[in-house]
């Protein structure tokens, strides 16, 4: 008993120790994410999407942005909508599964920054469009103190289960 007791207690340990690298890996990617919201929603075109998007040229303007962004920040889909919900200029605005034009409004990251300037919805789950999970942050955009949109981030944790690896832990 006092052998089982001893390796039971160094298998949590070691467990642990696991778990809190994984959980580190995590937050590290996570945070690299979080910002980016905030910091694109003040880009001119994007607002300016916002402000005339029944305009082809101002929305192509900011659906090739969001597609240059996407690529370098490595973000699954980057997507902009406005007051009601619906995606008004999307990364993915030229695949088959585009977001342009779905609305989000039931999704809690949405409702999460619309509920207060500053606040930065999050939300972890299934994609409706794309049927694969990821991690949502979403913050709304703001001319003064009044929201006129909401900036998304969707990020894929894909690669990072897959370097996990399927041990045990």
């Amino acid at each position: 008993q006092l052998a089982e007791r001893y390796y039971s207690n160094e298998l949590i340990e070691q467990n642990r120790q696991t778990l809190d690298l994984y959980v580190a890996n995590l937050l590290g990617i996570l945070s690299r994410y979080e910002v980016l919201p905030r910091i694109l929603g003040d880009l001119p075109a994007l607002r300016a999407a916002l402000h005339g998007a029944e305009e082809p040229a101002v929305r192509d303007s900011a659906n090739r942005l969001l597609k240059k962004l996407h690529r370098q920040t490595g973000a699954d889909v980057i997507y902009l909508m406005d007051l009601e919900g619906t995606t008004l200029a999307s990364s993915n605005w030229d695949d088959p599964d585009s977001f342009v034009g779905r609305n989000f409004a039931f999704r809690p990251y949405f409702r999460q920054a619309m509920e207060g300037q500053g606040r930065l919805g999050r939300f972890f789950g299934l994609g409706n469009t794309s049927g694969k999970r990821g991690y949502y942050f979403g913050a709304a955009v703001y001319d003064d103190e009044k929201a006129i949109g909401v900036l998304v981030v969707k990020v894929d944790l894909d690669h990072t289960e897959t370097l996990w690896g399927s041990t045990p832990e």
